[in-house]
């Protein structure tokens, strides 16, 4: 007999005329695939696949209600595409789930790129984008609130079953309500009640529009996590207002390093918030937290403990977007686990393909033969993965799940290659929880692994494999360009062989993602740490939003950042360096180098006609991030048997 195991978070939950399914919710998220402003079959399949992934709401995200508040392409909400529209809602209501859109206005965050008319806010100012924004007028004010009802009108004349008000992370309405950026001195400004005029205002006007019985939701920020800024107990004061004219509401938060929330921030960092709002006693309506809620297990803790209603999750549902029905039956150990990366936010998504590092067909879920199920191969093939990191590791993983008799050499004792160092690193908790994962996988499967074992021809002529993924990963570069290298361990060291580390001062050669993260570790232990970087931006080669998440942290724990400094050499733990034309000097106790990493492709030049069908894959490629290697073991292993 079946036995529910998260009985809360699976728990249905009836608002109004809508049952929901469960307490998961699909937040809005990144994805703005539309030509001309019209969803692309990508889009209208990306937000299905959320449904039949089982969760309970999912949300079309951030359609802008009027000229000026678009921040992104957005969509032409025009009668002529309302086919398209209702298309989407129906593709999401198919398979079980409650359609919501969400509704937004950038207010200060105007972007040039993508409107027109004048800039409006709270306050006159200047943006980031250098466009003068004008302080609303009470006509302003109410011509905002009427798009806003007539927007609503009309999603909801598409098919979908509710509307979202997108009232945080730093659009118009958390404008109002914030006592930072809200210096007006009339009656939308001021105290609390004064603050929260407008928004109380649009919120009405779209009740008295839409009529009692639709369903609104409000994406609220609980705290603008500031001394100074609006609290958790004052959006509870405003939520006991709001609920007259809104039906649930979702906890968010302010401030860009907040709700982007990177490897290095807490998990669950707002249900504090939904907390407090849910114990004030104030608030009557379904509660709903969001915020690095990654498990099932975590989920059903805060629905058990009266922290939350209901959880909205947005990468760990892009990580795997069926994460809610491998919890419903039992499966949660194969849950695709999200590492934090904020790559589907640096990935650049309203100009390109929308990316996510560990699941390779987000946004391409229309593409044939992609999806939950990526269906077997049309003829079954005998593999040779040679590797067992993480680009291995996905190639065997994919070609096992395609019907493929798979068998993994790695030359180590051990699976997880380059990942190895997790298992010692002090911070980095989300991808010691993926290498464990796809590690788990690989032993579930039918797949044969040959620990301590080098692929050459002698074991291709023995096996006689029909095709052949080499993986072999990369190998440090060495600063030959630095005298006295010789001394200096490479950064990876710290981890396998704790014993090179020496006293308290640590200097690293090379501020890259490697010698920052490693520099992080250091300090966490409680060395003090000096990072190089030779370049004038620190982390490079990660994408603008974690980088700030990165240096955010390295700020917390003291690690010195100097830019723009060149090595030159390494004389008695110090590390001469040039920086603005000057010889300067830094003191390290260890001296580290992390400047680059080389393909190890021997192997593969080995090996390249010895099968049908062999490929290169992951750093033996190219020497890049975990992306690249899932992406590239991933596809490689799909071609396979397509002969």
């Amino acid at each position: 007999m079946y036995s529910n195991p998260y009985p809360n978070l699976l728990k249905p939950l009836k608002i109004k005329k809508l049952t929901l399914k469960n307490r998961i919710m699909s937040a809005p998220n990144m994805l703005f695939h539309t030509v001309d402003g019209r969803p692309t079959d990508y889009y209208i399949s990306y937000l299905e696949h959320k449904a039949r992934g089982g969760a309970g709401i999912v949300t079309l995200g951030e359609i802008a209600v009027c000229d000026g508040g678009n921040h992104t392409p957005g969509m032409d909400c025009s009668n002529d595409n309302l086919p398209l529209f209702a298309e989407m809602a129906a593709a999401i209501k198919e398979h079980g789930a409650a359609a919501s859109v969400e509704l937004t206005h950038g207010g200060m965050n105007y972007n040039p790129a993508y409107n027109k008319g004048p800039a409006l806010g709270p306050v006159n100012s200047v943006n980031r984008y250098g466009v003068k924004v004008r302080a609303m007028t009470e006509r302003d004010m109410e011509d905002v609130a009427k798009a806003f009802a007539d927007m609503a009108e009309f999603w909801l004349h598409a098919g979908f079953d509710a509307i979202l008000l997108h009232m945080a992370h730093g659009w118009l309405f958390p404008q109002f309500l914030s006592p930072l950026i809200n210096t007006r001195t009339d009656k939308y400004g001021g105290s609390l009640e004064n603050r929260m005029r407008f928004p109380l205002m649009v919120m009405k006007k779209i009740r008295e529009r839409v009529g009692p019985s639709e369903v609104i939701q409000v994406r609220i920020s609980g705290s603008e996590r500031d001394p100074k800024g609006f609290t958790a107990e004052d959006i509870a004061v405003f939520l006991e207002r709001a609920q007259e004219y809104v039906d649930m509401a979702e906890v968010s938060v302010e401030g860009i390093t907040n709700f982007f929330a990177c490897t290095y921030s807490p998990l669950g960092q707002n249900v504090d918030l939904s907390e407090t709002i849910k114990k004030s006693g104030r608030v009557d309506i379904p509660i709903y937290t969001i915020g690095s809620i990654l498990e099932p297990e975590q989920a059903e803790e805060i629905i058990a403990s009266g922290k939350a209603d209901g959880v909205s999750m947005s990468r760990a549902l892009i990580a795997d977007p069926f994460l809610p029905e491998k919890a419903r039956n039992g499966r949660a150990d194969e849950i695709v686990p999200c590492l934090r990366c904020l790559n589907c936010t640096d990935s650049d998504n309203a100009n390109r393909h929308f990316v996510c590092s560990v699941n390779p067909l987000i946004g391409r879920e229309a593409r044939r033969g992609f999806g939950d199920d990526i269906g077997r191969a049309k003829y079954k093939k005998k593999v040779l993965v040679v590797g067992g990191g993480p680009a291995g590791m996905q190639a065997a993983i994919t070609a096992a799940e395609r019907g493929h008799e798979v068998i993994l050499c790695e030359r180590s004792d051990s699976l997880g290659g380059i990942l190895r160092f997790v298992d010692y690193d002090s911070l980095k908790h989300d991808l010691r929880r993926y290498k464990d994962y796809l590690i788990r996988r690989v032993k579930a499967m039918d797949i044969k692994v040959l620990p301590g074992t080098e692929a050459d021809e002698k074991l291709v002529a023995r096996l006689e494999p029909d095709g052949i993924i080499v993986a072999t990963g990369s190998v440090p570069v060495i600063p030959n360009d630095i005298s006295g290298h010789e001394t200096a361990h490479h950064a990876s060291e710290v981890y396998f062989h704790p014993e090179i580390i020496r006293g308290d001062r640590v200097v690293i050669i090379g501020g890259g993602l490697v010698g920052i993260e490693t520099g992080l570790h250091m300090s966490n232990l409680g060395k003090k740490v000096t990072v190089l970087e030779m370049s004038d931006r620190p982390a490079s080669d990660a994408g603008m939003v974690y980088s700030i998440g990165v240096l955010a942290k390295a700020e917390e724990l003291g690690v010195k950042i100097i830019t723009g400094a060149q090595g030159k050499k390494i004389i008695n733990n110090t590390v001469v360096y040039i920086k603005d034309g000057s010889e300067l000097i830094a003191e390290g106790d260890t001296i580290l180098y992390a400047v680059g990493n080389r393909s190890d492709d021997r192997v593969y030049y080995e090996l390249y006609d010895k099968a049908p069908y062999v490929a290169m894959v992951g750093d033996c490629k190219r020497p890049g991030k975990v992306s690249d290697a899932i992406h590239s073991g991933y596809f490689a292993a799909l071609d396979i048997g397509m002969l």
